[in-house]
């Protein structure tokens, strides 16, 4: 409360926390800026999605607080009305230190990974599997089609919980690896560099953002993604191949995988990530910086910015 300025990295962590921490804030005059994870919750069928809707929408009119959408405007344009600005997800622009001074780690894990593909390229299903993540997907993709496995090694890396026991029994049968446990912070982005190819096909429950596609964006690895979904829209606004896929289909899901490999060429990220970074760094900035309502020069040019009405909540 005695900060000048705060940073709510997650507000959805404690939403009647923020609330209550952002409208104090307000009155005591104090900057209050918080990255917003799932504004597409305001907008789902539901009473608590119409309370949510509002309560943010009257939130944002706080002069003095301002929300910051990890999922861009231009999927849709509702989200202006809950959100001041949007930023790119940081999972999105995380690693450019790393990757321009190849500060790569290397793990045990992914060395088995790599003598046990024996040359094949790899599937990486990162994370505990889910129904959301679309788990079961791929396992009945693997129970229909298991030579799949023939020329593509499968590996499903993360806590199984018990309701996905079964499925990753399917994945095991297929000729796939499965990883039950939980994996050191080393031993996840040694995966993801050791991978061909990971795995954002989620359930269309979930349409969200995606750190594994940031992920893969960064390191120039191939993804597949659900055809149609919010991910799907940004690798396409960013112009980022990607394997499409949609969901539930068997047979294309099939044909899907076995493509993996194939291409001319592994994508190339370019300078997205720091695209990325540059306009998300800059809009934070804004967020704090901006007390007359006119936001930083460097904003000017910036593409697929949507108005934030933040000349109605500047200092006097």
């Amino acid at each position: 409360m005695a900060a000048d300025a705060v940073l709510f990295a997650t507000l959805e962590d404690d939403i009647a926390f923020f609330f209550g921490v952002a409208i104090l804030r307000a009155v005591l005059s104090r900057d209050t800026v918080a990255v917003f994870m799932s504004p597409r919750r305001c907008f789902t069928p539901g009473f608590y999605s119409v309370v949510r809707r509002h309560a943010f929408r009257l939130l944002k009119r706080l002069r003095g607080v301002t929300l910051l959408s990890i999922l861009p405007f231009y999927l849709d344009q509702r989200f202006a009305s809950v959100a001041d600005d949007w930023i790119y997800d940081p999972q999105f622009w995380d690693l450019d230190s790393r990757i321009e001074n190849a500060d790569w780690p290397d793990s045990a894990l992914a060395q088995d990974v790599k003598r046990k593909a024996q040359g094949r390229p790899i599937l990486l299903f990162l994370g505990g599997p889910s129904v959301m993540k679309g788990f079961p997907f791929l396992a009945k993709i693997l129970q229909a089609k298991p030579a799949i496995t023939d020329r593509l090694m499968i590996v499903v890396a993360g806590k199984v919980p018990e309701d996905q026991k079964r499925f990753a029994e399917l994945v095991s049968e297929a000729g796939g690896l499965v990883i039950d446990r939980y994996l050191t912070d080393d031993e996840v982005l040694s995966a993801k560099l050791c991978a061909t190819c990971l795995w954002a096909c989620y359930d269309p429950s979930y349409d969200s953002s995606s750190g594994l596609f940031g992920r893969a964006m960064q390191l120039g690895k191939q993804v597949i993604v659900r055809r149609g979904s919010y991910i799907d829209s940004i690798a396409s606004h960013l112009n980022y191949p990607v394997h499409r896929c949609a969901f539930d289909d068997i047979d294309e899901g099939a044909a899907v995988l076995m493509e993996i490999g194939e291409a001319d060429a592994p994508p190339q990220p370019d300078c997205m990530a720091m695209t990325c970074r540059d306009q998300s760094v800059a809009r934070l900035r804004a967020a704090f910086a901006d007390r007359d309502g006119a936001l930083p020069k460097q904003l000017a040019g910036m593409p697929n910015r949507a108005g934030n009405g933040r000349n109605k909540k500047s200092r006097a």
